[in-house]
């Protein structure tokens, strides 16, 4: 089983942090213009509830990568592809050779400052058929790209 690239971590980080800004954001103008406005028997203190939104978090910003990172994982096989990934639901996407239509490698702003991309494998099926392997080195990426290309069978037409 294959892992994925350790800086993929501080990638899910921004992520994350990204995520803690705005829903802290969102709850202090939920706090400033519809609770202090409209209901006079508030119990909290004006900003506790956006405080802990926010220390929250923080504290995700530092666990959830590690997390996810710990419980990311895939295999090629001699037929298909194996990707393991969850922290509370693991999911384990299989996906045989002979259904993979398109292959893909993307970059995103943060994924280009670290070097890293993603593969994304498209198949045959119906919505949402697509698996991503997130956090591989752009090289590996494309090579891996290469590879799987090269497992996949031609249209008998």
């Amino acid at each position: 089983m294959y892992s994925l690239s350790p800086e993929v971590k501080t990638i899910w980080a921004i992520g994350v942090f990204t995520s803690t800004i705005f829903y802290t954001s969102i709850t202090f103008a939920l706090e400033f213009f519809i609770i202090d406005e409209f209901i006079n028997n508030w119990m909290l203190p004006f900003g506790l509830t956006s405080g802990i939104v926010f220390a929250i978090g923080i504290v995700m910003t530092f666990i959830y990568p590690n997390l996810a990172y710990k419980h990311w994982g895939f295999e090629i096989r001699e037929k298909e592809i194996v990707i393991r990934h969850g922290i509370y639901t693991r999911v384990e996407s299989l996906a045989p050779f002979v259904r993979v239509q398109h292959l893909d490698v993307r970059q995103g702003v943060f994924d280009r400052m670290f070097g890293l991309g993603k593969l994304v494998i498209f198949t045959a099926g119906t919505r949402g058929a697509d698996l991503e392997i997130p956090g591989l080195p752009i090289a590996y990426a494309e090579a891996l790209r290469d590879q799987l290309k090269n497992y996949t069978p031609e249209d008998a037409v």
